[in-house]
This record gives C-alpha cells, sequence and structure tokens, in this order.
C-alpha cells in the first residue's frame, strides 16, 4: 500500500467505472510484458513448449521473444550448455517453432523471434554450416531471412500479423567490415529488414547499434546518433542491467541504486518518431543466476517506467525440459522466471504490475516537462538522467484530453511537484501494485502546478492523476472510505508458536528439512551453522515454507469502517510470501511495504494465519557446492564451484569464478525466512481523515 499525507479531512468517492481505470486494473494483453524464451542449443520437445506457454499465459504475459541462439557466450567462464539436440533452421526445428506458434494462437500470446542464430550478428545455418551475414549487402540479408523466416510464413500464413507479429534483432555485436559506416549499416540491415517483414505482413523491433563496443573491431559508437539507428523499426528496444548482485549488497534492491540502463536512445527515437511502444530488454542480471526475486527487480522496472519505456521483455523464461532437472537449463544471463524457478508459481502478481504501469504509459501523450537534459548522441551518455540527481522522486508525465497524469519512482515521505493544475480537477493516487485508487489533497502553485504530499516505501511507485471534476460520482456500494496509515493506528504482534513445515519445488526428489516450531521467528540460515548441508539441512533450504499460527483477536478493536485492519510480515529479507487467513485467500506480498488487507476476513476470537514463504535458489546452491553430484539437491549447466577466491588472486592457486558462472561454497548464504514481527495492524480513523479508495481486481 501507499501512504498519502492530507491535510485536510477527505471522503470524497472517485469515480470506479471509468475507462482509464478499468484498462488500469485489468490491461489488456496488448499493453502487458513479454518474456524472452530461450531454447539452450535446440533443447526443446512439444510437451515442455505448452507447459512453458501455457505458464506464461497465467503468469499475465502478453508475448514472447523467441531465442535459438547458438554458441554466444557459451564457455568455461559463462556456462556450458549441452551440445545442440535440434539443428537451427532444420525441418525438426521448423517443426517446433510452427508448433509454438500455433500454441501461442491457441493461449493468445503474441509470438515474436530472433531473426538469427546469435545474440550479436546475423548468422543461420545452411546444409549443416554456419555462415555469417555480410551485414552491408542487402541481397545477403534479404537471402538470410528468406530462409529462416519464410519457411514459417508458408507454414502458419493465417497467423501471420494475428500470432506471428514481429521478427527481431537484437543489438549488433560483430564486425564492422572495412568500409562500412554506421549509416551502412542502418541501411543494409536495418532498412532491409524493415521492407522485408513489412512485405510479408510482418512487423520489426531491434535494440539497432546497442550499447556494444569492441575497440578496433567495431566503428566508434560516438560517430553514430543511435537514436537514428531506430528509423527502420516499428518501435525501438533498449534494455537495462541490474548491476549489484543482492547476495553481496542486501539493500540493492532500493530504489535508485542498483541498475546500468540504456533505454534513452530507445526514448529519444521514439518521441522523435511518434512511436506508441517503447520497449526494454529488461532485468538482464549478469551475476550469481537465482539469486533475485520481484522485490529486487521492481525498482529497477520504475526507473526505466520514468525514463519513457512503456513495454518490457523480460530476460528470461528459459526452455529447460524435466531431463535436465532443477534449476535445469540457462542461459548465462538473466533474471529468470522459468518454471523451475521457486517463485514462479507466486509471480504473477509482479507481472500484473508490470502490465498497469505499462498501460497507463502508453495511454495518451508524453508531455515533456523537462525532466532530462539534453546530451550528446554517443549511447553512453544516455543513461537515466535526472534534472536534478538529488531530487527524492524520478518522474513521467503523460495526457489525454482533460487528464493528466504521472508516474512517480522513489521511497520515503516527502513532497513532489507535478506540471498540472489541480482547480477544479480530483487528484488520485492509483497503485499499481494493489490496483487500488484514493483522493489526495494537492496543494495548488502558481504557474498551473501543484504539490501533492507523498510517503512511498522501499522501492515504491505510484501514478499521480488529475481527473476532470465531473467524473467525480457520490460514495456507492463499490468504494469504500479507508483510514490513512499515518493517522494512528494500533500494532498487535502475533505472539503463539509458529509451526512450520517444508517443501522443495516439485522437481525436486529430495527429502526436505524436519518440521520446526518457532516460538520466535528467526532466519534459516541461522540455524546449525557446522552441519552437514545434505538436503535435510534448513540452513540452506531453498523452497516453500508453510507458517502456521493462531491470533486471538479483541472484538473490541474492530472500528466500524472497513479496510482497518493490515497484516503486516515486517520486512522479508529475501523472496515473497502468500498469506492466508482462515482459510481465505489475501494474495500475495511481493514488495514493500509487505502488508496485505485482512479486514474482510479476520474476525472476533481465534483467527488461523498461514503464510506460504518462499526463497530463491541460492542458499541451496551454495550448499550443493560442497556435495558430490548424486547428492545434490539441484542440477543445472552452471559451474558448482567449491571456493570463489577474493582478494589478490596472487595469494592463492584456486579457481577464479566469475559471478555469472554459478555458486560457490563460500559465498554468503541470503536470510530467508519470516522474521517479522508479524502483527496485526489496526489503522484508525479517529482523526476524521480518510480518503476514497477503489480497488480493482
Amino acid at each position: 500500500a501507499i501512504v498519502i499525507m492530507l491535510s485536510a479531512v477527505l471522503f470524497v468517492a472517485a469515480a470506479n467505472g471509468t475507462e482509464l481505470f478499468s484498462g488500469f486494473a485489468n490491461p489488456p494483453n496488448s499493453t502487458k510484458p513479454w518474456c524472452y524464451w530461450w531454447w539452450v542449443n535446440g533443447h526443446v520437445d512439444r510437451k515442455t513448449i505448452t507447459a512453458d506457454l501455457e505458464s506464461m499465459k497465467s503468469l499475465g504475459f502478453g508475448g514472447v521473444l523467441m531465442f535459438d541462439s547458438r554458441g554466444y557466450w557459451d564457455d568455461d567462464d559463462h556456462v556450458v550448455n549441452p551440445k545442440a539436440d535440434l539443428d537451427w533452421g532444420g525441418e525438426r526445428w521448423f517443426d517446433l517453432v510452427e508448433f509454438s506458434i500455433r500454441e501461442c494462437a491457441r493461449l493468445g500470446l503474441e509470438f515474436t523471434m530472433n531473426a538469427s542464430a546469435s545474440g550479436g550478428t546475423l548468422n543461420g545455418f545452411k546444409d549443416g554450416r554456419e555462415y555469417e551475414v555480410n551485414v552491408f549487402n542487402r541481397d545477403e540479408v534479404r537471402g538470410h531471412l528468406d530462409h529462416v523466416i519464410g519457411p514459417l510464413i508458408d507454414r502458419v500464413p493465417e497467423l501471420v500479423g494475428p500470432t506471428f507479429t514481429h521478427i527481431y534483432s537484437i543489438s549488433y555485436e560483430g564486425k564492422i567490415r572495412d568500409g562500412g559506416t554506421w549509416q551502412a549499416l542502418k541501411d543494409n540491415l536495418y532498412m532491409e529488414m524493415h521492407d522485408w517483414a513489412h512485405k510479408h505482413g510482418l512487423k520489426v523491433y531491434s535494440e539497432a547499434a546497442g550499447p556494444w563496443a569492441h575497440g578496433a573491431r567495431a566503428l566508434v559508437l560516438q560517430n553514430a546518433d543511435n537514436a537514428s539507428m531506430f528509423d527502420y523499426v516499428d518501435f525501438p528496444q533498449g534494455e537495462f542491467w541490474p548491476q549489484t548482485c543482492a547476495v553481496f549488497a542486501p539493500s540493492a534492491g532500493h530504489a535508485n541504486a542498483n541498475a546500468r540502463y540504456f533505454c534513452r536512445a530507445a526514448t529519444v527515437a521514439a518521441r522523435r518518431k511518434g512511436f506508441s511502444i517503447v520497449s526494454a530488454e529488461a532485468f538482464t542480471h549478469m551475476h550469481l543466476h537465482w539469486s533475485v526475486d520481484p522485490a529486487f527487480l521492481k525498482p529497477t522496472a520504475d526507473q526505466a517506467f520514468a525514463d519513457g519505456i512503456n513495454h518490457l521483455v523480460f530476460h528470461t523464461f528459459t526452455c529447460s525440459p524435466t531431463r535436465f532437472g532443477v534449476p535445469g537449463l540457462e542461459y548465462f544471463a538473466g533474471s529468470h522466471i522459468n518454471r523451475n524457478v521457486t517463485w514462479h508459481h507466486e509471480a504473477a502478481p509482479f507481472i500484473r504490475y508490470l502490465g498497469r504501469c505499462q498501460y497507463m504509459l502508453r495511454r495518451g501523450k508524453y508531455v515533456d516537462d523537462g525532466e532530462f537534459a539534453a546530451v550528446k548522441t554517443n549511447y553512453y551518455g544516455w543513461g537515466r538522467f535526472r534534472k536534478d540527481g538529488r531530487a527524492q522522486f524520478t518522474t513521467t508525465h503523460r495526457r489525454e484530453g482533460a487528464t493528466d497524469w504521472f508516474f512517480v519512482a522513489g521511497e520515503g515521505r516527502g513532497d513532489v511537484v507535478l506540471n498540472a493544475a489541480s482547480d477544479g480537477r480530483a487528484v488520485e493516487i492509483w497503485d499499481a501494485v494493489t490496483a487500488c485508487r484514493r483522493a489526495v489533497a494537492g496543494n495548488a502553485l502558481p504557474g498551473r502546478k501543484t504539490r501533492v504530499s507523498l510517503d512511498l516505501p522501499t522501492g515504491g511507485s505510484c501514478f499521480v492523476v488529475f481527473l476532470p471534476e465531473d467524473r467525480l460520482i457520490p460514495s456507492s456500494a463499490t468504494c469504500v472510505v479507508a483510514p490513512l496509515y499515518d493517522t494512528g493506528r494500533a500494532v498487535y504482534p502475533m505472539t503463539n508458536i509458529w509451526h512450520v513445515s517444508f517443501a522443495y519445488h516439485d522437481g525436486v526428489s529430495a527429502v526436505p528439512p524436519a518440521p520446526v516450531e518457532m516460538s520466535e521467528l528467526r532466519d534459516w540460515t541461522s540455524y546449525g551453522e557446522k552441519e552437514k548441508t545434505e538436503s535435510t539441512s534448513l540452513r540452506y533450504f531453498s523452497g516453500t515454507a508453510t507458517y502456521r499460527t493462531t491470533f486471538a483477536y479483541d472484538g473490541h478493536t474492530v472500528i466500524s469502517q472497513p479496510r482497518n485492519l493490515t497484516l503486516s510480515l515486517g520486512t522479508l529479507p529475501s523472496g515473497l510470501a502468500h498469506v492466508f487467513v482462515n482459510g481465505t485467500d489475501c494474495g500475495t506480498v511481493w514488495c514493500a511495504p509487505w502488508e496485505v488487507d485482512v479486514s474482510s476476513v479476520l474476525h472476533e476470537g481465534a483467527n488461523e494465519i498461514v503464510v506460504r514463504y518462499t526463497n530463491n535458489w541460492h542458499n541451496r546452491l551454495v550448499g550443493d557446492c560442497t556435495l558430490p553430484v548424486e547428492k545434490r539437491v539441484t542440477q543445472s549447466n552452471v559451474h558448482y564451484w567449491s571456493v570463489r577466491q577474493y582478494g589478490n588472486p596472487g595469494q592463492r592457486q584456486v579457481p577464479k569464478p566469475r559471478l555469472h558462472t554459478g555458486p560457490a561454497a563460500n559465498d554468503p548464504l541470503q536470510k530467508s525466512g519470516l522474521l517479522g514481527p508479524v502483527s496485526v495492524l489496526v489503522y484508525s480513523a479517529s482523526q476524521g481523515i480518510g480518503a476514497a479508495v477503489v480497488k480493482g481486481k
């Protein structure tokens, strides 16, 4: 939830049936995020294809970008993939791609694909031999597309456009041949791809020149206006990478502190050309595999949204057949979200959050409030830039008719001045985490500006919406009046014993830790520091723990107004939690402030509280580094290291794994489990300060 500070009594109910809010609460497929769908050296089958795509649909993705790159960062310093099971561009390969497109059509997902067998060049295979396209020769580019995409168009002609919508070219990272220029690259590669796609009923998107420079192997990027490289796309794409690792920097999930952004060129290009979609390859984590979770990722997405991005392609959902175990196969980079991720089954609220933000950031038109300073055309100068680097909140502004709205990212209590007039309009906060809206006080300032006071949680965000006054309607049964969080509250901590049981991912056959009783909540990694690392070790457990307790609620504390009762989990050190009260599903808590509404389910007397907490794979992977292969809980294509060397490399002759190669036995563990305090919070409206709230689905 979001804390709003008011200076006056407000019991105004905002319209709950407007088309804008309806789309925000339940965004259409067209504005939902996509995900990279990575085939690792062709290790894919029909059963896994169907399971993956059905899972993407259930999580709330709107489409996929299929990649089957071969040999791209497949080495001892990254990951060592199993040998190719399927010839790229062969008959069986086309059969499975066709099957994937038809499954996407059945499920209502868009299908897009990389037009190359590599991540950074334009290449493919023909007659069993690999070739690299001369990207300065339009005939070669056209011939490649005829060979790679043409057969699919012939196989699914009725689905080209409705389901098979785009082909893709990632950032070009190959060699620039003698005599080549960036203009020649644009005119031969990107123009030809654009023209070919449109001729065949498809569209194209690309990262164009991308953020990469390979010294003498490539032209100097400073010589190119990188925004102009997007002249021949149907929408441009940038990218952003979480730069820090939650294992080594536990506070890295705080807003504004943990990612490198290459989104500005795409944003500039979109505003020059009038593109409605500005895309980004999202969450390209290049540190320890499986060590992140939604709370860590959310602030990086928020900053990309504030920079003008309105379409995320989640990097990455990897295809990993059952025979590879869990976590299974992975590409060398990415914040993994496939079916083998421990928290995969609880990820839908996070994906819904992204979809709600994207819906609002696609609607209307961008309003330039001077958020970005003038920068050179050098791509490296186009990282995130705020007019005031000390500002507490980062914003972006959109307008449709008489309605203005601002996406605001940041954390803490403070004021934000927005370039919109509040006179004659209602000011509301729309929370994309909960799909709730509430009216707030706006302090009108000279120059048609408005000051709004916010109190956002760690890594927080919200939309501030200025609505025409005639949209207001009287309070109705669909609206409830909620007290504000800063008006006083009573705290009722849970003091009974917690009964905790443990379960591994469904793909694990190992015996989990035995159930425990906790009179006080504690970090799992504090259990048995000297114990062995077998599957029954709680210290190294990764999976889902079910916490059960009872809570006696004294009815005299109940306030007549609804939504006064919140279950607070304290702060989760990692992972997320699904809350049930008296058998009723109250939802998944995945980000700060780690609270869930329990007003309608908590009753006087004894109440059963169940919290299903799930951490990520990191701790179990560290434990498995000390075990022989046959005793490991996990199985994957990443390296399992006995030690990760720190300090001076000359001190010891030991392996020196890079972070993206996998875990090491001496890596620090992530704190895990409910740490609390878990409490029922009763918010009081006795001070006469409240706000109208309308909640979507």
